[in-house]
């Protein structure tokens, strides 16, 4: 009981500091990595998967709470039965914070678009995914992030296959 007093009390007080990382003109570098599960169905194939992937990025913002970027992936993925597959792929995202720049705690919302290549084969396809979350930032520069994501793989393929999961990861706002 102690513990949720104390919780409440610091979470009141860091709402009244004034954080600016989500302006125009600041850089964001930093990382997310989830953890998924789903289903792949095709002509042939009713597979479940799980796996997960880690997401570097790098992010600048073009008007206050509103960022562009370019984030790289590696995903992993195994299915039931025993095969597994490495992606990799690279692509823009826009990121939209929902709250005034000057709270501790935000909600963030991203639309990203990925070119994705495969270990296993030569095929390539794209995807596209969403997330949204709460953001706590720890001081000026330091935020953690906490998000659902939901993905939509091999648009350009009669294959597809959507994913919902669970991420976190951090930023790094640099200041001008």
């Amino acid at each position: 009981m102690k513990f949720l007093r104390v919780l409440t009390v610091a979470l009141l007080f860091a709402g009244t500091v004034s954080q600016a990382q989500i302006t125009k003109g600041n850089w964001m570098v930093g990382g997310s990595g989830s953890f998924f599960s789903g289903n792949l169905k095709s002509e042939t194939d009713n597979l479940n998967f799980y796996g997960f992937d880690l997401r570097p990025n790098v992010g600048y913002f073009i008007a206050d709470k509103f960022g562009v970027g370019l984030t790289p992936l590696l995903t992993y993925s195994k299915t039931e039965g025993g095969s597994s597959v490495t992606n990799y792929g690279i692509g823009p995202y826009v990121r939209y914070y929902l709250l005034k720049p000057d709270k501790i705690i935000n909600v963030l919302t991203q639309v990203g678009y990925s070119y994705v290549g495969t270990s296993n084969s030569n095929e390539n396809s794209t995807a596209v995914d969403f997330k949204a979350g709460p953001v706590i930032y720890f001081n000026s520069s330091v935020a953690f992030e906490m998000t659902l994501n939901y993905n939509i793989n091999n648009l350009s393929s009669d294959t597809r296959y959507n994913i919902f999961s669970v991420g976190m990861g951090f930023q790094i706002h640099l200041e001008k």
